[in-house]
């Protein structure tokens, strides 16, 4: 018999909890392209009030992933693989202009901070690989990974942050064809049948931070292009 993935929350519930809950119900097809839905039905499967239901609802009308069609009526979104291909390229364009403006906008501060988280997750991933050498593919390595992944999330947000304009990082905001959330799942999931892919990306953040240390808005511009369409198509195809 199948279980609701919609069942009620476990914990005190927030807004974050019931927008997490209903991306993973959309993206595992619990809620179907073109559903219609309401607050209070979605509240009712959750197990909480309206309340954060509909500040949850708000976030993902505004990511373009549930639509009002009326005062009170909305559906899921019915994205064709053609519109998702469209929105990942939409993000991979945004993604390398921000990079090349951030090679030209950053502060020396900025950079620095760059340099930091960079080297924080060089140093994690030297102990992730150590552990794997004495311990072999087996070793337990999931929460140190996590851990990467929040630092390079990190550094890219820090990239779009070197540009200084808020309108440009809305509109990459809304472009995203996963939410960091999504990405992390999704991610934790490839990372061991794809090792050598996920391992080639991670040095490409090298790359991509000498050409801004460099200030070199071109080789930036076509480094972030090449790194974000890559892992978006990966992410899209799993």
């Amino acid at each position: 018999m199948k279980t609701d993935a919609l069942g009620p929350m476990e914990t005190m519930s927030l807004a974050d909890q019931a927008y997490r809950r209903l991306r993973d119900a959309i993206r595992d097809g619990a809620l179907r392209p073109g559903e219609k839905i309401t607050e209070r039905d979605l509240a009712a499967r959750l197990g909480v009030s309206p309340t954060p239901v509909r500040e949850a609802l708000r976030q993902l009308v505004h990511e373009k992933v549930v639509e009002r069609v009326g005062p009170r009526a909305l559906r899921i979104a019915d994205h064709s693989s053609a519109a998702r291909s469209e929105i990942v390229e939409a993000e991979v364009r945004l993604s390398a202009l921000m990079a090349r403006l951030a090679a030209r906008n950053a502060t020396a501060e900025q950079l620095t901070v760059l340099v930091s988280l960079l080297g924080e997750a060089d140093q994690i991933v030297a102990g992730i690989e150590k552990t794997v050498a004495e311990q072999g593919p087996e070793a337990d390595v999931a929460d140190r990974l996590a851990a990467v992944f929040h630092k390079l999330r990190l550094f890219h947000h820090q990239v779009e942050a070197c540009v200084g304009n808020p309108v440009l990082e809305g509109l990459l905001h809304q472009a995203r064809a996963f939410s960091d959330e999504e990405r992390l799942e999704l991610t934790m999931n490839l990372a061991p049948e794809r090792t050598e892919a996920f391992r080639a990306r991670y040095h490409e953040h090298r790359q991509l931070l000498d050409a801004l240390l460099e200030r070199d808005e071109d080789r930036v511009e076509e480094l972030a292009a090449r790194h974000h369409r890559a892992a978006l198509v990966q992410l899209s195809s799993s």
